[in-house]
Parts: structure tokens; C-alpha cells; sequence
């Protein structure tokens, strides 16, 4: 039996993520005010972007347009998954909804599941701190709506997709 070339694991590793982005729609479309029930697909496909993002970073190309704008979500990408697969933190938070003030105006905010900040998540272990990855993260996942970070993930493969000398140019 043949090994899969590496063009096959970077193909499987895109195709994991988009199936696993396609599982969080769908689970934000059916239980999109539920924290608990969004947080295990936000988590999967958090796990499925850092996999091709780990294979490109064999390409020097890559690397070289990776720290740019829309690459920080990257950056922020990795550490996040570093933090939900080490410390097994819930990610996300559920705001919104109806509020009461004590005094006019009432105010109702729609429920969004959003991703929670840095300082509210375990802290690292002393010996992996990424203080990079940990203001990438802030900068582009914290407080923002759990789809948000994840279009900009989507945004940046189809950026690297159409770059010269991309592998993911092939696929």
C-alpha cells in the first residue's frame, strides 16, 4: 500500500475543516442560543483549521503571507485550539436576550454565542505561553460571534487558494 502523498493529507485536512464549519451552521441554525450544544462543533472546527494550517507551514510562501492582516486569525486559531485541547475550557458564551433595567429604557439584545476572552480561559501552562497567539486571539476571536472568526478562517484558505505557489492552489 501507497502513503498518501502529502497533497492527499492536505486535501482531507480543507475537507475536514469545511465539513466541520458546515456541522457548526448547522448546529448554530438549531440550537444557535445554546453555549453547551455550539461549543463541541466550534471546538471541531477550530481543531480542523489549525490541520491544514499546520501542513502549509512546510511552505516558506506560506509562511511569509501568514503574519499579514487576515493572518492573525491563524495565529489566534492555534492558540485557541491549543487552549480547548489542553485545558478543556468551555470557548463560548451565550449573550443577549431580554434585560431589565431598573430604570427606562428596556433593552432586548438578540442571543448570540460568542467566543469568551483570553482572561476568562485557563491560563497556559508557564512553560507553552504564547503571548503572540494570545493577542491574536483577542484581536480576532474574543467577543464576536462564534461564526465571525470562522468566515475570516474560511476567507484566509481561499485567499492562500488563489495565492502563486500555493499548494492549495491544486485542490
Amino acid at each position: 500500500m501507497t502513503a498518501p502523498s502529502s497533497t492527499a493529507f492536505l486535501r482531507l485536512a480543507f475537507d475536514g475543516f469545511q465539513q466541520a464549519r458546515a456541522r457548526l451552521d448547522e448546529c448554530l441554525s438549531v440550537h444557535g442560543s445554546s453555549a453547551h450544544a455550539v461549543s463541541i462543533p466550534a471546538a471541531e472546527t477550530i481543531y480542523w483549521a489549525c490541520v491544514p494550517d499546520e501542513q502549509l507551514t512546510s511552505d516558506g510562501g506560506y509562511k511569509s503571507v501568514r503574519g499579514r492582516v487576515k493572518g492573525d486569525v491563524m495565529r489566534g486559531t492555534r492558540w485557541i485550539r491549543n487552549r480547548t485541547t489542553h485545558a478543556l475550557p468551555l470557548t463560548v458564551q451565550r449573550t443577549g436576550g431580554l434585560s431589565l433595567a431598573t430604570q427606562a429604557p428596556i433593552t432586548i439584545e438578540p442571543v448570540v454565542v460568542r467566543w469568551l476572552r483570553a482572561d476568562r480561559l485557563p491560563p497556559e501552562p508557564p512553560n507553552h505561553v504564547d503571548a503572540a497567539g494570545h493577542t491574536a486571539y483577542d484581536m480576532t476571536f474574543a467577543d464576536r460571534p462564534v461564526r465571525d472568526p470562522v468566515e475570516d478562517i474560511a476567507q484566509w484558505f481561499a485567499n492562500e487558494h488563489g495565492r502563486l505557489g500555493s499548494r492549495l492552489r491544486g485542490m
